[in-house]
């Protein structure tokens, strides 16, 4: 019976220790295969951390720079969840009437808060005749700056 130090000798048929040198090259193929794993695996936990912390730190800014807009974004994302949720026998039966009316003050919340968004956005001229004003004038402007260079490059 052959064992993983000894291999069957094809003359005799009696088991033989295997070359040291197969053993020393399997052990040290082992060793490197096992520190490219190592390494690999350290490599990858490192990237994956960095990734987390940027990520962490770029959330962070996003909602220490806009927090009424994260505010408004969890919100809606709660929303569509429990929009997508189905209503339980207990909801219909705890809320039947009340959900009516709830749903009917929450479409009439919404109607106010996006007329009074597009009022603002009116009022601090957002809007779409105020938008393609202000893009003709920097056209305008632009262009009568490119006019201005090409005279004084040409020394007029």
């Amino acid at each position: 019976m052959a064992t993983t130090d000894k291999e069957l000798d094809p003359q005799t048929d009696t088991d033989t220790p295997a070359p040291a040198g197969l053993r020393q090259t399997a052990s040290e193929a082992y060793g490197a295969a096992r520190e490219k794993t190592v390494a690999a695996y350290g490599s990858a936990r490192d990237r994956a951390s960095s990734a987390y912390a940027t990520t962490r730190q770029q959330a962070s800014q996003q909602i220490d720079a806009n927090p009424f807009g994260m505010l408004i974004g969890g919100f809606a994302v709660g929303a569509l969840i429990a929009g997508l949720l189905p209503r339980t026998r207990q909801e219909n039966k705890a809320l039947g009437a009340v959900g009516g009316r709830i749903n009917e003050t929450a479409r009439e919340a919404a109607r106010a808060a996006r007329d009074a968004g597009r009022d603002k956005l009116d009022e601090i001229g957002l809007n779409r005749d105020g938008l393609t004003e202000r893009l003709s004038e920097f056209a305008s402007s632009a262009t009568e700056a490119m006019r201005n260079s090409k005279r004084g490059g040409n020394g007029q």
